[in-house]
Formats: structure tokens, C-alpha cells, sequence
């Protein structure tokens, strides 16, 4: 596990070496997540998973155009109510409409900062809405050839994050 901060951002995401076409998709969520949540954060060691058993429920957004893929928070009802707490800046323990607006309205931020960035690089994506699936959902939308799941410790609840290919 690598703890993480604002100043170890960069270092820390080109340390666990994900797959190149999702490091800087990875920076940018690092980034805004250690500068945003405001609850001690730590990675994992990430590892890949094939085939739709291995996803999990969660919080999903698919970005489109030159590259298809979905960025996924999930498990983790736990780990939403942080993400939410740390974000929005209140607590809602039991308020399932503020915790799923808090996180979609955070992956929104991560995905956005990014679509913009990569526009600049002439690499056009686009965002869709983001999407709460259950487990018996997630199959019969997201047709997953790769994951790769990355461990995300915030505070005292453990999450993942994901890059669906």
C-alpha cells in the first residue's frame, strides 16, 4: 500500500504501473481525489481481471471517441459515503440521494478535467452519464474484455477504482 498526498501524486501513480493508456487517466483522478476527499488516501497493488465475473457493482462512467472505456468506483458503499463526505463536505450517513450525487457529481469532475486535458492532445472523448449498477446489472451493461482493478484506501473504507476496457 502507498499512502498518498498532493505532493507524491505523480510519483505515486507512475510507481504502480498500470497499463500506459491509463496513467494519465489515473494521474488525474490521484490528483483530484488526494486534493478533494480530505481523508487519508493509500493505494494498492493493481491487478487485472477478464470477463464480466469480475466486476463488481459500483458507480460507472464510459468515455467515448477515440477510446471507449469506462472509469468505475465500486464495492463500496463505504467508500462512496468518504468519497461523499470528503467531497461535498458534509455527512449524510444514511441519505442514499446525497451520497449518489456527491460521487457522480465527483467522477464528473475527474472525468471532465481529463476529457479537457486530452482535447488539448488532439485525443477526442466524451463523457456519458455516470451510472449506479447493481450486481445483477452490470453484466447486461458493461461488456468487460479487461479490467484492471487499482485497491483505494480513503480513511478507514476500502474501494476500487476501475479502468473497463
Amino acid at each position: 500500500m502507498i499512502n498518498v498526498t498532493q505532493d507524491n501524486v505523480r510519483e505515486v501513480t507512475e510507481s504502480i504501473g498500470i497499463a500506459p493508456e491509463f496513467e494519465l487517466h489515473l494521474l488525474y483522478a490521484i490528483r483530484f481525489m488526494a486534493a478533494n476527499v480530505h481523508a487519508p488516501l493509500a493505494l494498492g497493488e493493481p491487478f487485472t481481471t477478464a470477463g464480466k465475473d469480475g466486476i463488481p457493482s459500483g458507480l460507472y462512467q464510459k468515455l467515448t471517441g477515440d477510446r471507449s472505456y469506462y472509469l468505475g468506483f465500486v464495492d463500496l458503499w463505504e467508500g462512496l459515503k468518504t468519497i461523499a463526505k470528503g467531497f461535498a463536505g458534509d455527512e449524510y450517513e444514511d441519505d442514499e440521494e446525497f451520497i449518489r450525487d456527491a460521487t457522480g457529481e465527483f467522477i464528473n469532475r475527474i472525468n471532465g478535467e481529463f476529457v479537457i486535458a486530452s482535447s488539448k492532445s488532439d485525443v477526442n472523448l466524451e463523457m456519458e452519464p455516470q451510472l449506479f449498477l447493481q450486481i445483477e446489472e452490470v453484466a447486461s451493461v458493461i461488456k468487460p474484455e479487461e479490467i484492471i482493478h487499482i485497491p483505494v484506501f480513503i480513511g478507514d473504507s476500502k474501494s476500487e477504482m476501475l479502468f473497463v476496457k
